[in-house]
């Protein structure tokens, strides 16, 4: 069996698709439903007036992608960083505890490269899992570089059109990550994974 921890619900697909298809179990940490009444600064940004629909929304997406490829989603109910201040930070070890059910076979997971809910769930998953293989977070490192030492995958033009169409089904967080990234779903940047041996 292959799992891959994604942080967020787009992260594997975004960053990992190579990686991705029937057999795979896509287990995402932060996609955790806020109570109503909760409105992140991400998702208010991004036009949403409810936080707990924008992640309903956001959950229905990950599966519409996920089903591209024929992955498996798994949603923890961990929340998202943006909602921290006010229903609190996630430990390590909690997460650790939630993810040791899953992580069995071959595991991946973030490097955590330029953003600090990855290294969080990074550093969970390799308490539990030290031989876990991590994965350069994209689009962080498109600006952040994709480190030392790792293997490139590279995604032919079919690979690459899969990819963006299952990344396209994340309909919600596109603008905002383009007006951040620039088009990091263009062929040429999408083509490149990498992949790096845990410690």
């Amino acid at each position: 069996m292959r799992v891959v921890v994604s942080t967020h619900l787009d992260d594997a697909v975004f960053s990992c698709y190579a990686l991705l298809g029937p057999g795979t179990v896509v287990v995402t940490v932060l996609a955790g439903v806020p109570p109503e009444g909760v409105l992140g600064d991400w998702d208010e940004a991004g036009g949403a007036a409810s936080s707990h629909r924008r992640v309903l929304e956001r959950r229905a997406e990950d599966e519409r992608a996920l089903a591209l490829p024929g992955a498996t989603p798994v949603h923890l109910d961990f929340p998202d960083s943006q909602y921290w201040p006010e229903l609190g930070e996630p430990s390590a070890a909690a997460v650790s505890d939630a993810l040791r059910t899953y992580l069995d076979g071959e595991v991946y997971a973030p490097a955590g490269i330029g953003n600090p809910d990855h290294i969080l769930v990074r550093d969970a998953v390799l308490a539990v899992r030290p031989d876990a293989v991590l994965y350069a977070d994209l689009p962080y490192a498109l600006r952040h570089g994709f480190g030392r030492y790792g293997r490139d995958i590279w995604l032919d033009d079919d690979a690459a059109a899969r990819k963006i169409a299952a990344a396209s089904c994340y309909a919600t967080q596109l603008e905002q990550l383009a007006a951040d990234f620039g088009d990091f779903l263009a062929p040429a940047a999408v083509r490149r994974e990498r992949v790096f041996p845990g410690r």
